[in-house]
């Protein structure tokens, strides 16, 4: 990997994740004890792979996408670049990974890319950058694995809006279209809907649409609170959305039917909770947490049973560097 001037790549990383705009503060000083180290769970929905983006080979310098089991082992890296690559996402089948990264421009001027579950045959989706829609950001497949929905800024502003692409590039279409921003879209397992998250209202909250965009404009609001809530994650079967709210304070794991009603929060925790996942079967969870080590707060991967009980650490902390961003594969297992 390149050994470019710590500070301008230590700039570029932080201006990299800062697109991505649900991470609290990766690497902040803090007081505090150490959480213990669980690494027993291995129940029978964890037959897969989880992806995650991590800055664990050079901290604080490059952030770069990385498969482990879903108990936390066999941990491997995928992509290396000059730039940084996150926001892993598994096609429905298993076999490829969707992220963003800023490896083709500056900083900040990332663009989605697709590459195969082992790392090989990277090519690049969008080309934003290059149109002045000032980047792309957190993909996510259609059921069929024809299609990707993304968030992009607009002509360089800080207002995003939800497009949608064919998987060979053509068919770039504005879903949203609105002076809001819009953000973190995911589709639905029936491929009918798409969630995403939008401050239309004066305040973060999600909404979702038809997949074609025909209610982008108008679409239903399902979450009403006082915080911020973002992140949304369909489960397997359609019925339930998890995502991310920090209505009670601080930013914890929530799960939700799919109509918006019987908003549960599953996690209780001091630290922030986000980027929630489903397991392949939908009896567990995972999401990345801000632990404490080494002095300082950092984000970590751990999973849950779909109530919100087996809270498991299955990252190893490393000084000065995060694990987060999780996307659990639904596809074959591997």
């Amino acid at each position: 990997m390149s050994r470019r001037s710590l500070v301008f790549v230590a700039a570029t990383v932080a201006v990299s994740l800062a697109g991505c705009s649900d991470l609290t503060a990766l690497h902040t000083t803090s007081s505090g004890s150490p959480p213990s180290l669980n690494m027993s769970e291995a129940g029978s929905s964890l037959g897969s792979k989880i992806a995650f983006t991590s800055d664990r080979d050079v901290p604080n310098v490059s952030t770069e996408i990385y498969v482990m089991n879903a108990e936390g082992s066999d941990v491997r890296q995928l992509t290396e670049t000059p730039g940084n690559s996150n926001g892993p996402e598994w096609s429905p089948s298993g076999r490829e990974i969707a992220f963003h990264s800023n490896r083709g421009g500056g900083v900040g001027e990332s663009d989605i890319y697709i590459m195969n579950d082992d790392g090989s045959d990277v090519r690049r989706l969008t080309n934003l950058t290059a149109l002045g829609l000032g980047g792309a950001h957190f993909a996510n497949w259609s059921p069929d694995g024809q299609q990707v929905v993304f968030n992009s800024f607009f002509g360089g502003r800080p207002i995003r809006d939800v497009y949608v692409i064919n998987i060979d590039g053509t068919g770039l279409t504005n879903l949203t279209n609105h002076p809001s921003d819009d953000i973190r879209a995911a589709w639905s397992p029936d491929g009918r809907t798409i969630a995403f998250t939008s401050n239309r209202s004066g305040n973060q909250e999600i909404y979702i649409m038809a997949a074609d965009g025909s209610d982008g404009i108008l679409p239903t609001r399902l979450t009403t609170s006082p915080g911020a809530d973002a992140a949304p994650a369909w489960s397997p079967n359609g019925r339930q959305i998890a995502f991310q709210s920090s209505r009670d304070g601080n930013a914890e794991i929530y799960v939700m039917n799919a109509d918006g009603s019987d908003q549960t929060r599953l996690t209780f925790d001091g630290a922030q909770d986000a980027k929630p996942s489903w397991s392949p079967g939908g009896r567990k969870i995972a999401f990345h947490r801000d632990v404490f080590s080494f002095l300082e707060r950092h984000p970590e991967i751990f999973t849950m049973n779909a109530d919100g009980s087996d809270v498991t650490m299955i990252t190893t902390p490393i000084a000065r560097a995060f694990n987060g961003f999780p996307s659990w594969a639904q596809g074959r297992a591997h």
